[in-house]
């Protein structure tokens, strides 16, 4: 079954035995802010009326712009949550992107509702376990973590669709080409990759890794669907107070204590259905 088909029937699944509030707002910067050089200002959020939220990512393609300014989100604020989410498989970036906001909302309520207790992380670097053997993938250009990583002195390849972006280094290079991504046994990568709809054709590439996780504030959904693909951590961001973190979000400031970052593997995440007994 396609992946994103899979986040849709596990959001359908919630919905039979929990009640989704009504979407309380969506927030999306402006343009001008996300040209600006605040990285925060790439990131929009959906807020359920019970404050449960959802992050999602609007800098992959100016084509988001081009359909939000003729959106009407006063319209879509109205909609059902679960008509947002069954757009996941859509061919529409937009839509897309907004399904993964909304299933990000409707993962933070089970969460809530079953008193999840994330395993809170600020790196996944402590999930590598970097061996100076080790090369190192990477899907998507996080430059906080390449500095950290050229730290180690693994060879580090990254792989990019932006052109501009490549670049070699003595130790990590830059590239276009996913084949690449077959030399490297531990790989991390963004999880707009599920925004985008790459995430199975980068998986291809993926098969002589030991170690695969999907890291990003955009991955704060139910993991089910991933760890059947034997992906092998979550590393993503979970919003602990939805009044400052919407506060903050407009202002297109850091997040701050308004979010904590998390590490999730299948040793410790119970599965969707636990949850869901577990529900209040």
């Amino acid at each position: 079954m396609d992946l994103s088909q899979e986040f849709i029937d596990l959001m359908m699944a919630v919905a039979e035995r929990i009640e989704i509030p009504e979407i309380d707002e969506i927030f999306i910067p402006s343009k001008n802010a996300l040209n600006s050089d605040r990285k925060k200002a790439n990131f929009g959020a959906i807020r359920l009326k019970d404050g449960s939220t959802g992050i999602f990512f609007v800098g992959l393609h100016s084509d988001f712009y081009e359909t939000a300014t003729k959106e009407n989100l006063r319209g879509l604020v109205k909609q059902e949550p679960l008509d947002l989410v069954s757009k996941f498989n859509s061919y529409n970036l937009f839509e897309r992107t907004i399904a993964l906001g909304t299933i990000n909302a409707i993962s933070h309520l089970l969460f809530i509702h079953s008193n999840f207790q994330f395993n809170y992380s600020e790196t996944t670097l402590d999930l590598l376990n970097l061996k100076s053997s080790d090369v190192i993938g990477m899907v998507g250009y996080f430059p906080p973590l390449v500095r950290k990583l050229n730290k180690f002195g693994n060879k580090l390849i990254v792989l990019e669709l932006k052109k501009e972006l490549m670049k070699k280094n003595p130790n990590w290079e830059i590239t276009l080409e996913k084949r690449k991504l077959l030399e490297c046994n531990k790989i991390i990568c963004t999880s707009t990759t599920l925004i985008n709809n790459t995430i199975d054709d980068i998986l291809d590439f993926t098969k002589k890794a030991n170690f695969f996780a999907l890291i990003g504030p955009t991955a704060g959904f139910l993991p089910d669907p991933l760890f059947k693909k034997k992906i092998t951590a979550i590393g993503g961001s979970i919003v602990n107070n939805s009044q400052i973190f919407f506060n903050r979000i407009r202002q297109g400031e850091r997040w701050g204590d308004s979010v904590s970052k998390f590490v999730m593997t299948e040793e410790n995440y119970p599965g969707f259905k636990r949850l869901i007994n577990q529900a209040i």
